[in-house]
């Protein structure tokens, strides 16, 4: 006597191996909608990263505190001259600080800027210089770097 069924082992073996696909397929699709954020490789050390959130951060504070961009000018000095707002501050301070933070995370440092006082400092020619003292802390998961800066901000009266 002859037995017939011999292919349905294959059926059966072919079903589990499509059944297996679709599981896979289903399990990648929902890993890929995790919301995570995967950060840029650091391509330099933490501390040129630190020399460049140090000088950036007052270039971003003088261009923070004007409100528009026809409010600055080249002195006959051929020197940035910002005319604005000195009231604005420290909400400007705020924004620069989150503003950089974000940019910072993204390589995944994470930055820590505290203002410690703001002062009116002196006044040349027509301009307002405000002096702003700040401690930055910047992170990348093993090491910290931290100094006090003091910012002079140029605000024509």
């Amino acid at each position: 006597m002859r037995r017939k069924d011999n292919g349905q082992m294959i059926i059966l073996m072919g079903i589990i191996i499509a059944l297996s696909v679709f599981a896979i397929s289903s399990l990648s699709a929902d890993i890929i909608n995790i919301d995570t954020t995967i950060t840029i490789e650091r391509s330099t050390s933490l501390l040129s990263e630190f020399a460049y959130v140090k000088e950036t951060f007052g270039k971003a504070m003088n261009y923070n505190i004007v409100n528009n961009l026809s409010n600055i000018k080249i002195d006959e000095n051929n020197t940035l001259v910002f005319k604005g707002n000195p009231d604005g501050i420290t909400e400007n301070f705020t924004k620069t600080r989150d503003q950089l933070y974000t940019l910072e995370l993204q390589y995944g440092n994470i930055l820590d800027v505290k203002l410690n006082k703001c002062w009116y400092s002196n006044r040349v020619d027509k301009n307002n210089i405000y002096k702003l003292e700040v401690t930055i802390t910047l992170y990348d998961g093993s090491t910290y770097i931290t100094e006090d800066v003091t910012y002079s901000i140029t605000c024509e009266t």
